[in-house]
């Protein structure tokens, strides 16, 4: 009888126990995760101004998404650079701001909402000024927040190319 209480005893507290320690606490969203992710994207327009095409991959967790307007989705690190490598040599993109409106998460996750303007100057083509909203999707992986996705939609159409000239005869 002594053996059997003794057992049910000792399976009590290990399941108490389990069920105790089992539960992550999840870290609250507050003010300190606001202000880092402030600075990190106020450092992502620091670097696409500045061209730096591998920094900007440091801001992008792993499996990141970019929605870019009047594009495709992109996925995955590597992508992205990509579109961005584009953006900043071809497309001539420069003076980006980036305004924000709200940060907010909750435990490992956030939202950044706010809006853009830059300055597109391709190579023999005309310069024009984009502007427009962004909603990024964010994760604290480890002590760092990085963008799991980004959304950006121009408030402009899209700039059609000039038809070539017809050939002469």
């Amino acid at each position: 009888m002594r053996r059997s209480l003794a057992f049910l005893f000792a399976v009590t507290v290990a399941v108490g126990l389990t069920a105790c320690g089992g539960s992550a606490t999840v870290e609250q969203f507050g003010r300190a995760d606001a202000e880092q992710i402030s600075k990190m994207v106020q450092e992502f327009a620091a670097a696409y101004n500045a061209k730096d095409v591998e920094k900007i991959g440091t801001y992008f967790a792993g499996n990141a998404s970019l929605m870019p307007a009047n594009r495709s989705t992109l996925n995955g690190v590597d992508a992205i650079k990509g579109f961005y490598k584009e953006r900043v040599t071809t497309e001539g993109a420069t003076d980006l701001a980036v305004a924000m409106q709200s940060v907010q998460g909750h435990g490992p996750l956030a939202y950044y909402a706010g809006t853009f303007t830059l300055n597109l100057k391709p190579e023999g083509g005309t310069e024009h000024r984009d502007r427009g909203k962004v909603i990024w999707i964010l994760r604290k992986l480890g002590p760092q927040w990085k963008f799991e996705y980004q959304i950006m939609s121009s408030d402009l159409p899209p700039v059609v190319p000039a038809e070539p000239a017809p050939a002469a005869k």
